[in-house]
């Protein structure tokens, strides 16, 4: 398992997933971008339950690898949401401009804006 942590919590989860977790930083690091992940984590006393991560650009995060008596959680759905996230942070801005307008030239003196 991966010990996991983050904004000044920590947690195990499963090897693939704390794999999935630390490229898709890279990528959100890389892309200036944001994510909200949700993944299965072993608290100390054993018990799994879901922690939800706002993961962004120059987070704190550490995963080194721990024995644990804990099973470990279940990997394959949330590996496949952590590389869907992936592949999202890393597609072209939709926000791009691709042409620009011109835009005339008012004066304080043309004739248009005395009426209003």
């Amino acid at each position: 398992m991966r010990r996991i942590t983050f904004g000044g919590a920590s947690f195990l989860t499963a090897d693939r997933i704390g794999d999935a977790l630390v490229a898709l930083l890279v990528v959100l690091n890389v892309k200036n971008s944001a994510a909200v992940a949700r993944i299965p984590v072993v608290l100390i006393d054993g018990t799994s339950v879901t922690a939800t991560l706002l993961l962004a650009p120059a987070s704190p995060f550490m995963s080194i690898p721990e024995e644990s008596a804990w099973p470990e959680p279940d990997a394959s759905e949330t590996v496949k949401h952590l590389a869907n996230l992936e592949v999202l942070a890393s597609a072209p801005s939709q926000t791009e401009y691709l042409e620009t307008i011109a835009v005339p030239d008012y004066e304080w003196s043309d004739p248009d804006l005395n009426d209003l």
